[in-house]
């Protein structure tokens, strides 16, 4: 074959190819999920909880970038905390049925409110174990957010946080005194749920 026409023929069939190559989304792996994190919960009195001291040691957790708040006003990450492994018939749970199954025996969720350039503007915790639901803003003052939540990243991807804190009601409080503590440290995918 003459060497011309093989030149052209190569480059009419790269010019055919498109110029960016798409990659397949990488393979779910249950290990990228997995993380140690501890949440306590201490109260002295409350009308709605029963007295006493709990702990929720995780060992998964879940990222999701959604919409899903103040009627898709609000961008936020909802971080979930499981006591038991992301798996791939857990995260179907997850997605599509709100983590029931996996929630069982108790979780915890971090939901950290977006401002501009992905910065937390609010965190907000929530503590469940049987019989015992607590949720409250951790973290609403600039002050709060350096202090409990300056070592976190998020690039669209994945999120890098860790984090260990405490909220306190008010100790002269008529109607509830505890402590709600936290310590994360995670580096983990994050499932984009907002609709492009």
């Amino acid at each position: 074959m003459n060497m011309r026409v093989l030149v052209f023929l190569l480059t009419l069939a790269c010019s055919a190819l498109p110029s960016e190559v798409y990659s397949e989304p990488p393979q779910f792996t249950p290990q990228e999920f997995q993380t140690k994190a501890v949440f306590d919960l201490a109260v002295q009195k409350s009308a709605f909880v029963k007295p006493g001291n709990s702990r929720l040691e995780t060992k998964s957790a879940f990222v999701t970038y959604t919409d899903e708040f103040f009627s898709g006003k609000r961008r936020a990450l909802k971080v979930e905390f499981f006591t038991k492994p992301v798996t791939e018939d857990s995260r179907v749970d997850i997605l599509q049925n709100n983590s029931k199954e996996l929630s069982k025996g108790g979780y915890a969720a971090l939901v950290l409110f977006l401002a501009e350039q992905n910065r937390i503007d609010q965190a907000n915790l929530t503590y469940v174990i049987p019989g015992t639901t607590v949720v409250r803003t951790v973290a609403g003052t600039p002050e709060e957010l350096t202090k409990y939540f300056s070592d976190c990243d998020f690039d669209q991807k994945r999120l890098r946080l860790k984090s260990e804190g405490s909220y306190r009601t008010e100790p002269d409080s008529k109607e509830e005194v505890f402590t709600l503590s936290w310590e994360t440290d995670l580096n983990i995918p994050v499932y984009d749920r907002i609709k492009k």
